[in-house]
């Protein structure tokens, strides 16, 4: 019994006197470090080079541009990630990558688009912020929006002053609800619980409600500024007068006829519709903006002015 207690205390006796316990010298171990790349980590964390440890990721932090939202860059200096500053272009090429040359001549980060001019678009589309849009989603002059609404660049957009509540997403910027840009990178940056930050703007979810007489639910579940013509206003685009109800189908537009040698001829058109109440002198009712209208779309327009009500403004 004695003989067993000893064996049992031999390899203690023996390290503390300083000799090894297994073979003839010291057991040799490597310096140990948790990570040299950040493959080594957890996909939470990352590998600092200077202690060469796995530390995780926090708050706002970023290593590379991949790290950041996109369209935006991470900056060194503070890991913060921030929007680049809008830079003017004519194409594509002319922007830094990942961002795209959109129809106001600006860089902006790219998005999911099928056109940069209306030639890209068939026939029936008008290319409206690089998405071909169906010419009967779009507008040419006010009359085809809503009351309250202009028609801005083929959009209806809500006019505005200090006291008016923009749609989401929007602000008011000269007489009109403009959207924002560069709003945000996170939710956190957003007003409330009820905001979520989408593609740089915070919009509000369609569950917490939209404002249905100027806002409509995207399809992705958020609540962004209504922009098409008014359901309830005249529809005038046609491809034959069967689509007219009535009325003559002209260049695409439902007209009604009238005699401009009538003694009053545009109470025949005001009688019909009084948002297109003059007779033109090919025999057609006009709205007024029609009779001095200057462009379509905001390429008519010089130095970048746009399309406001068919004028160049």
């Amino acid at each position: 019994m004695a003989n067993s207690r000893v064996t049992s205390l031999l390899p203690l006796l023996l390290l503390l006197a300083g000799c090894p316990v297994y073979g003839s010298g010291p057991v040799q171990r490597e310096a140990q470090v948790s990570c040299q790349s950040d493959f080594d980590c957890p996909s939470d964390t990352f590998c600092d080079s200077g202690t060469n440890s796995c530390i995780a990721y926090d708050f706002g932090i970023c290593l590379t541009d991949g790290d950041c939202p996109v369209g935006s860059y991470c900056e060194l200096s503070d890991g913060g990630c921030y929007i680049p500053a809008v830079a003017e272009c004519r194409a594509d090429g002319d922007c830094t990558s990942g961002f795209e040359c959109d129809f106001r001549d600006s860089c902006r980060p790219e998005i999911d688009g099928d056109c940069l001019t209306d030639g890209d678009c068939a026939s029936d589309s008008l290319c409206i912020e690089n998405v071909c849009t169906a010419v009967t989603d779009t507008c040419q002059f006010d009359f085809q929006c809503a009351a309250g609404f202009t028609c801005t660049n083929n959009r209806c957009q809500l006019l505005c002053g200090p006291d008016t509540t923009c749609p989401t997403g929007t602000a008011c910027e000269g007489s009109l609800c403009q959207p924002i840009v560069g709003e945000c990178i996170d939710s956190s940056e957003c007003p409330d619980l009820t905001t979520n930050c989408v593609e740089g703007t915070c919009l509000r979810r369609c569950d917490e409600g939209c404002d249905a007489a100027i806002e409509v639910c995207d399809p992705q579940g958020f609540c962004r500024a209504r922009t098409s013509p008014d359901p309830q206003a005249p529809t005038p685009f046609c491809r034959t007068d069967a689509d007219c109800d009535g009325t003559l189908c002209v260049e695409g537009l439902c007209r009604t006829e009238c005699d401009i040698a009538a003694p009053e001829p545009d109470l025949i058109c005001a009688s019909y519709d009084g948002q297109v109440p003059l007779c033109g002198p090919d025999n057609l009712c006009y709205a007024e903006s029609e009779m001095s209208s200057d462009c379509r779309v905001q390429s008519d327009c010089p130095n970048q002015e746009d399309c406001i009500d068919g004028k160049c403004r």
